[in-house]
């Protein structure tokens, strides 16, 4: 009795499963994406009970990405790392998430400048979300990173990793008191129409002993409608926020020393 192999040639193909199709049908997709024609020369891997698509008119606008119509939209929540702009990506789906420094969903235990609790991120009714700092009273703060700011009297911010207060004293004349950990530091007088605002030895009208300052920084300018200052630096400006700020873009902010970015998927 002689035995041999089954023609594997002619044997039927096993039929696809769910995840298979759904590979072939994604192949299929990038194909179109890329402007492949089905021609015998160019077709893609076949689909087991799926259509090929329509092929795009070029007069036509493709469908945006999906998005859901029903549930609330999530965020993201990233906590950068020292010294880079990556770090912990922290997908955030419920109506709020509370930063600190021994409570809340996102804890940073080794910054002693942040606060037990120290800002909350919550989703507005009407859609968006808002940063609150829960540390208004104190010295430490929430600072959003800003392109540029209107200085009142009062103001905090910080430039490279030295904190100020702004105070006005007319309309041509303020000063910048640097918020030493001790207590007030120097001053750094402010003179109109514009004063600008570097590291040491630089050249600029106001000289800042900070390394994480660039050789100009800053720009401080006196308008009638009052005082304004607009970022120059690698490092950015960073404003103490007074209220409840809308995080409607991606945006920056800092509690204590740990920075973080905060990006809505609505």
């Amino acid at each position: 009795m002689s035995t041999h192999e089954p023609d594997r040639d002619h044997e039927p193909p096993a039929p696809a499963t769910f995840l298979e199709s759904f590979d072939n049908w994604a192949q299929l997709l990038r194909h179109a994406d890329a402007g492949y024609t089905t021609g015998p020369e160019t077709q893609p891997p076949s689909v087991t009970s799926q259509p090929a698509p329509a092929a795009a008119h070029p007069a036509w606008p493709d469908a945006p990405p999906y998005r859901p119509t029903i549930r609330k939209p999530m965020a993201l929540l990233q906590v950068v790392d020292d010294g880079g702009d990556g770090g912990e990506v922290i997908r955030v789906r419920g109506d709020e998430i509370v930063i600190g420094r021994s409570e809340g969903d996102v804890v940073i235990p080794h910054d002693i400048s942040m606060a037990t609790r120290h800002a909350r991120i919550t989703r507005l009714p009407e859609g968006g979300w808002q940063l609150s700092d829960l540390e208004s009273g104190s010295d430490r703060g929430t600072f959003v990173r800003a392109v540029t700011a209107k200085l009142k009297d009062g103001k905090v911010l910080q430039l490279g990793s030295t904190r100020f207060r702004f105070e006005v004293v007319d309309l041509t004349e303020a000063r910048l008191v640097e918020l030493a950990p001790g207590g007030v530091a120097r001053h750094h007088e402010c003179h109109g129409p514009a004063a600008t605002i570097g590291r040491s030895g630089c050249g600029c009208t106001i000289s800042i002993d900070d390394p994480f300052v660039s050789p100009l920084h800053a720009e401080v300018r006196a308008k009638a409608s009052g005082w304004k200052i607009e970022n120059r630096g690698l490092n950015g400006l960073w404003v103490k926020i007074e209220a409840p700020v809308k995080l409607l873009v991606p945006s920056q902010f800092q509690c204590g020393e740990q920075r973080f970015v905060f990006v809505p998927l609505g």
